[in-house]
């Protein structure tokens, strides 16, 4: 469904391939993929992982690099250098850093082939990890593109769930749903 250009939910327990299912997708499309990550450990081990595999068409911004780094990162994204662009929440929140999308997208005749959520969860309240950032992601995304959304997580009650649906605005995506049993872990109790 993502290489046919459709938004999707994935919720898939932690080690089951989410960060798969976005790499594989974006790198079959033409165009930059931007992946909304809320922590700047992740980003920085997803952007290690794909140099790992031979893929050095990724970028990250993160309070982590300094200026000088922050701006050859910038200007890898606005000159479409990258396929992948990992940016905080906060991060997308920033007006100047949006108006730089904005110049990406329209003046530089760049797109965004998807919008990756990633730690999805974080946009409901009802979730463990909730950053009102999260909130305001979808207007950003419409504004730059309307890039077709992967929002992915691996703790998602239904309530959760709906919540996703609802704040991203993805009431017609589908969701797909993986097994959370895992054998390899249960509660003892013992007296």
């Amino acid at each position: 469904r993502a290489i046919q250009g459709l938004s999707v939910i994935g919720l898939l327990p932690t080690g089951s391939g989410k960060s798969l299912t976005y790499q594989l997708t974006a790198l079959l499309q033409p165009g930059m993929t931007i992946i909304i990550d809320p922590i700047k450990s992740l980003m920085k081990d997803q952007f290690e992982g794909l140099l790992k595999n031979g893929i050095d068409g990724a970028v990250y911004i993160n309070s982590s690099l300094n200026l000088k780094q922050r701006k050859i990162a910038l200007e890898k994204i606005k000159k479409a250098q990258t396929i992948f662009a990992f940016v905080s929440p906060e991060r997308l929140q920033d007006n100047t850093f949006r108006k730089e999308l904005l110049e990406t997208s329209n003046l530089n005749n760049h797109y965004f082939s998807y919008c990756v959520i990633d730690e999805a969860h974080c946009v409901s309240e009802w979730g463990h990890d909730f950053r009102p950032e999260y909130r305001r992601i979808r207007p950003i995304i419409n504004e730059i593109g309307k890039a077709p959304v992967i929002a992915l997580t691996a703790t998602a009650t239904p309530k959760v769930q709906h919540d996703i649906q609802k704040n991203l605005d993805m009431n017609n995506a589908k969701v797909f749903k993986s097994s959370f049993n895992r054998p390899n872990l249960y509660y003892e109790v013992r007296p």
